[in-house]
């Protein structure tokens, strides 16, 4: 686990680019750690030249750095991506890999707070990037998510076959919680998912882990799109329903969620945009719950770094039992 550098230790390092030539680095500043950032750690820089966030991820993720370096840089002519201006895979004194990036003024939202013009600016920046056809990087050419919708269904096949050799099978309750999801999931079986809508998809670039909780109202007209170190290749459509769909945005306003998704396919070349999107929004529902139902049974194994605590079990039942309802209604 990793453990919270002190302050003291990030103000060394910060000397230590200094001296090396940074100019954003040089003179005073003021250090305060932030809240935010399930497995990472992050401070609030501020200089004379400045506001950065300076981000400490855990040890053994240097990959995450290295592709949200990359697609930071990518996208840095793009209105509503931070722009990186230091990355160290072995940062000097904090024994990690760290990256500075310009620190974007305002707050995550709150998706009850989310207005039409919200959704219409942050589908817009996607859009901009699923557009591009060329990553520009190997490491950004990755997979990281599903291609089509098979992708998912095999994803559930394999946590329900996990799920199934599980001690908690022993629990009444829990057991018949998963048969109640594998229901579910044969309910899928019976259903026409399309899957020659995706006969000549090909994957594009995407933020990776796309929810409200990454997402910045910088002031009333503009919003932003934080925390890249997920970005690579996968089916944007899976993206951007997986959005719409997560258990941060159940808060979006009524009727906002469809309006999106009409907004997206709008702006989408792909002549069968639509009819991708109404498969997802039947699969994606029964993968949360296939998804908290492992979340449930690995819970005293799940990896919590010291300056988190792990949402409530009572909370993650609440959770599954609501997708349920949504997954049987949009099966029905």
């Amino acid at each position: 686990m990793n453990q919270q550098p002190a302050p003291e230790a990030v103000s060394r390092y910060l000397a230590r680019l200094a001296s090396d030539g940074h100019a954003f680095a040089a003179g005073r500043h003021s250090i305060r750690p932030m809240a935010g950032g399930f497995n990472n750690r992050i401070y609030e820089v501020d200089t004379g030249n400045g506001s950065y966030l300076l981000k400490v991820y855990p040890h053994d993720r240097v990959r995450r750095l290295e592709r949200e370096y990359a697609a930071m840089g990518r996208l840095s002519a793009l209105e509503g991506v931070p722009v990186a201006v230091s990355a160290d895979a072995r940062a000097a004194g904090l024994n990690a890999p760290v990256l500075i990036y310009e620190k974007l003024p305002g707050s995550p939202v709150e998706p009850a707070g989310m207005t039409r013009e919200d959704l219409e600016q942050l589908l817009g920046i996607v859009t901009r990037v699923h557009g591009i056809q060329d990553p520009g990087d190997s490491v950004l050419a990755r997979p990281v998510g599903p291609s089509r919708p098979e992708d998912c269904l095999r994803y559930m096949d394999e946590s329900l076959r996990t799920l199934s050799a599980s001690t908690t099978m022993n629990d009444p309750s829990f057991r018949r919680t998963a048969d109640r999801l594998r229901e579910l999931r044969r309910s899928l079986d019976r259903m026409d998912l399309r899957p020659a809508l995706w006969a000549d998809a090909s994957p594009r670039l995407c933020h990776g882990d796309f929810r409200p909780a990454n997402v910045i109202k910088e002031d009333p007209d503009r919003v932003a799109l934080v925390d890249w170190e997920h970005a690579g290749i996968m089916d944007p459509f899976y993206e951007v329903a997986g959005f719409l769909w997560h258990p941060e945005s159940l808060g979006l306003e009524a009727g906002l969620r469809e309006a999106a998704i009409a907004g997206y396919c709008e702006r989408s070349a792909d002549p069968y945009a639509s009819g991708k999107m109404e498969v997802y929004q039947a699969i994606l529902p029964v993968q949360w719950c296939v998804r908290v139902l492992s979340l449930i049974e690995g819970y005293g194994r799940q990896a919590v770094q010291p300056w988190n605590e792990p949402r409530p079990l009572e909370a993650l039942w609440g959770d599954l039992e609501r997708y349920i309802g949504m997954a049987a209604q949009r099966l029905v």
